[in-house]
């Protein structure tokens, strides 16, 4: 199975590509300071997301990465509301801010898998 293959089947990984597509819709019109840290924390989300997958399941390398990439998503909720507090709300930031949330239930799912080991009988 290829890393792509791997990386699509990663519910939190999608989740987290589909928000980062979705700033770019939206940002145009906000404050640059604002936009350039939600495109940061969207890059940051998908890209330790997507190292979390190069690590065991169980590892405290998987567990560290998906951590950080849920500070990220976290703090790109938090740049949505900024935005929509100083105005700039529209159908692309309630798209992202929508991607954003399943972002974090994942990885809050993602997490919790990572640290508890499957059961085999």
């Amino acid at each position: 199975m290829t890393t792509e293959t791997t990386l699509d089947r990663c519910a939190a990984y999608v989740a987290a590509r589909a928000a980062l597509a979705e700033i770019q819709r939206t940002v145009e019109r906000w404050p640059s300071e604002l936009a350039d840290h939600a495109r940061l924390c969207a890059l940051a989300t998908v890209m330790t997301t997507a190292d979390s997958v190069d690590h065991a399941p169980t590892s405290a390398g998987r567990r560290r990465c998906v951590r950080a990439a849920l500070a990220a998503a976290i703090e790109l909720s938090t740049a949505f509301e900024i935005a929509r507090a100083l105005g700039h709300g529209d159908a692309a930031l309630d798209r992202a801010s929508h991607d954003a949330g399943r972002t974090i239930a994942m990885l809050g799912l993602y997490l919790h898998a990572s640290e508890t080991p499957a059961l085999v009988d």
